[in-house]
């Protein structure tokens, strides 16, 4: 793993960063909207104290092992950050099936949905994660009826493991 405790990267229009304490906003804003848990409105967040727990979650992630999940803002014209914070993607260590993978992870406001963001911040957390951790193998665990999410994994090169997830709740992609 690398020492690098904060990394920040950079796309053409993209800036991800770890979180802080002021993405708790932005957390609660895109995770209660109810058009980004369309496939499961169970899911949507309905307080703020929800994101304060999943900032607070993605942080220790990132404490403990040095990769996590980005928050991703938009760059103006002339390439500076704008912190305006459109979505969070990135990959983690965690276990699926009983083995070591990198699991990724995207989710973007619905206003920036359809200009391909999404692709072009996860390839680059996906990229970052896999120099930081060459021997795991990375998953997108996602739910059956979520298509959007599906056309997304198969865009960034993801196949379905079939007969992996559980039936009915997650499948498994394998990139």
């Amino acid at each position: 793993m690398s020492t690098q405790v904060s990394p920040v990267l950079n796309t053409n229009r993209l800036v991800l960063a770890v979180p802080s304490g002021s993405a708790e906003s932005a957390i609660f804003e895109i995770h209660s909207d109810a058009r980004t848990y369309e496939h499961r409105p169970d899911l949507i967040m309905k307080s703020r104290e929800e994101a304060s727990a999943l900032c607070n979650e993605w942080q220790h992630k990132w404490a403990e092992d040095g990769i996590g999940y980005f928050v991703v803002s938009r760059k103006d014209e002339k390439g500076a950050d704008t912190c305006n914070v459109i979505g969070f993607c990135g990959v983690r260590k965690s276990v699926e099936q009983g083995k070591d993978v990198l699991n990724v992870y995207y989710r973007f406001s619905p206003e920036s949905q359809g200009k391909d963001f999404a692709k072009e911040a996860t390839t680059a957390a996906i990229e970052w994660g896999r120099e930081e951790c060459p021997d795991l193998p990375v998953v997108a665990i996602i739910d059956p009826a979520n298509t959007a999410s599906i056309r997304l994994a198969e865009k960034l090169g993801f196949t379905l493991d079939a007969g992996s997830g559980v039936p009915g709740d997650y499948d498994v992609y394998r990139l």
